[in-house]
């Protein structure tokens, strides 16, 4: 079982924007057996989490899976508690228009555990 987590993602806004209003993750079972997968969404207030995004996947073996999460807060943080550890999660930003937020992109190896 592993726990991972984004770390917490600062969004407030640049000239009335924000640079990211979704965020897209990626998960991919890179095992031989199911995996489970809880994705737990949060966003942040000064020193309160707040839940609103609770989800559990089953992953086939080499099955991949992309959601896409409401992200308009100044804080965000996305959590993943996964079984096997065989599961490999990637996330990024996208504005408005749909493009890639620079800086909201998180890849795999950036994934850290909690």
């Amino acid at each position: 079982m592993a726990s991972l987590t984004t770390g917490l993602i600062e969004n407030t806004p640049v000239a009335g924007v924000r640079p990211s209003s979704t965020l897209t993750v990626k998960i991919t079972n890179d095992g031989t057996v199911a995996a489970t997968i809880q994705i737990n969404g949060f966003f942040v207030t000064g020193a309160a989490k707040t839940p609103y995004v609770l989800e559990l996947l089953t992953l086939s073996p080499g099955e991949v899976v992309v959601r896409t999460y409401f992200a308009e807060f100044d804080e965000f943080e996305f959590q993943f508690i996964t079984n096997p550890d065989t599961v490999i999660i990637s996330a990024w930003g996208k504005d408005a228009a749909g493009n890639l937020t620079e800086a909201h992109r998180i890849v795999a190896k950036e994934i850290s555990s909690f």
